[in-house]
């Protein structure tokens, strides 16, 4: 990697690593004051419809975004004519909503739903306004801009949420938040971009970006469709609170093991698709984004298994304890879902969007049939396919990658082992500490960390100097 491109990648990775946390750690902050002025029955309830939130952010983070990030030369032309298919594809989308919002709520045998998801999904056509302008800010590196507008809409919303939970509106409060946080965007977000549109529409520069963008943004429907279906299983088969559970109980691994990778990603595509022309560097820089993050998370994941009862305790109160158990069983899925992205990215910079969509088909298809038999017995069964559907996901990304990249899956497994075999070892030294020598679980967590960077640096990784050497991309800055 140039200079040039290393600092390029350091000062994006920066301000990407200062949106996603600071977003991160709102929700997180918030999430712990609405766990305690709401009941889990609340959050299960928002979670049965939360499929219709996870289009309108695919529709901004999704297949034309990405497009006009891949396209070298996009004009204002292209920029025009995908901002107003947006809108036009939101707007159709909404409509769907609009008129299933009587079959969902008898789906799901609650009335307030019929009222609750026609409001909600008016986050999908407010979303749209904002996509041209994320990705003309993502194509620049300027993720500067891209944190505030974040971070602001999202601390705005948040205070929303939390002043309506504290007068009582129970469920309404999710709505205002998300309510709220889209037009915050569309305010920031406009503001941040110069970019307007212009009338200007051409339905060749939309079939040629609908050629690569277009496999993407279905793959990525039919990806958050199968996701989130999840919830509308266990809503159906089983109780608003034990869908509640597991939904904290997910977004609490979601945050462990997909918060770092996505700021990764979120800089890396572009990145990526500047060495489209060159796999040899382009394999190097997959392999080694792919050793840090599994040296960072893996042993996240392992720590948070192991002291998983008294931190749900600490952080959400004795009404959360059933959820332990759900996050427990999803924080092994956690280790495969860290990587999993990376390879995907890979794959796309290099124009295999053709091939994503259709191995997509096969991953989210697979998705739903575990869930669905996993949901047929327990929600035990539901917890193991979702772990199983993470593993397919990664070997099925992880096998394009060695196809159209050359980064072989054997590669990835030794690039991995180091980082996977020193944490199932701290692991095992902390259970033992934990569990009987009874020190507290937080004394435990900082003698693992001390523990496991010792042995790593005994045993001379490797991953540590792709560290030291991205920290000192920061100098340059």
């Amino acid at each position: 990697m140039s200079r040039d491109t290393r600092s390029s990648v350091a000062s994006g990775t920066l301000w990407s690593a200062i949106d996603r946390f600071g977003v991160v750690l709102l929700q997180f902050v918030v999430n712990l004051m609405l766990a305690r002025l709401l009941m889990p029955s609340d959050f299960g309830l928002v979670g049965m419809i939360l499929i219709f939130v996870a289009l309108s952010q695919t529709l901004v983070d999704g297949g034309f975004g990405v497009a006009l990030i891949h396209k070298v030369d996009a004009s204002s032309v292209d920029y025009s004519t995908i901002f107003f298919w947006n809108i036009l594809f939101a707007i159709t989308l909404y409509v769907g909503v609009f008129i299933s919002a009587h079959w969902v709520s008898e789906f799901f045998r609650i009335e307030l739903l019929e009222t609750l998801l026609p409001i909600l999904g008016t986050v999908i056509i407010i979303n749209s306004l904002t996509i041209v302008q994320r990705a003309i800010l993502r194509k620049s590196l300027n993720f500067r801009a891209i944190a505030i507008a974040d971070i602001l809409s999202y601390g705005g919303s948040a205070v929303v949420a939390v002043v309506m939970a504290s007068v009582g509106c129970g469920v309404w409060s999710f709505v205002g938040m998300y309510l709220s946080n889209a037009l915050l965007s569309v305010l920031l977000f406009w503001s941040l971009s110069s970019w307007r549109p212009t009338p200007q529409f051409s339905f060749i520069t939309l079939w040629q970006l609908l050629s690569y963008g277009g496999f993407l943004l279905v793959a990525s429907i039919m990806q958050d469709l199968c996701t989130h279906i999840q919830g509308v299983v266990i809503g159906r088969r089983f109780s608003a609170l034990e869908m509640g559970l597991y939904a904290q109980a997910k977004k609490m691994d979601e945050v462990a093991s997909m918060t770092v990778p996505a700021v990764l990603c979120q800089v890396l595509f572009p990145i990526y698709s500047q060495l489209q022309s060159d796999k040899r560097r382009l394999c190097s820089m997959l392999g080694r984004n792919i050793r840090m993050v599994a040296f960072v998370i893996f042993p996240l994941m392992m720590m948070l298994i192991i002291v998983a009862e008294p931190l749900f305790i600490w952080l959400y109160g004795e009404q959360w304890v059933g959820a332990v158990f759900y996050f427990q069983i999803l924080c092994i899925g956690g280790f495969f879902s860290a990587l999993y992205n990376f390879s995907y990215y890979a794959v796309a910079a290099v124009g295999r969007s053709r091939e994503l969509f259709l191995w997509g088909c096969y991953k989210w298809g697979m998705l739903l049939i575990l869930l669905l038999v996993g949901a047929s017995v327990s929600m035990l069964g539901v917890l193991v396919a979702m772990v199983v559907s993470n593993v397919n996901i990664w070997l099925t990304n992880s096998l394009l990658s060695q196809r159209y990249i050359g980064y072989r899956v054997a590669q990835q497994c030794r690039d991995v082992a180091p980082a996977l075999a020193i944490s199932i070892i701290s692991g095992g030294m902390m259970f033992g500490l934990y569990r009987y020598l009874t020190l507290h679980w937080v004394v435990c967590c900082l003698l693992f960390m001390l523990f496991y960077v010792g042995v790593a640096w005994m045993c001379g990784c490797s991953v540590l100097r792709d560290i030291r050497n991205f920290i000192v991309s920061y100098k340059r800055i």
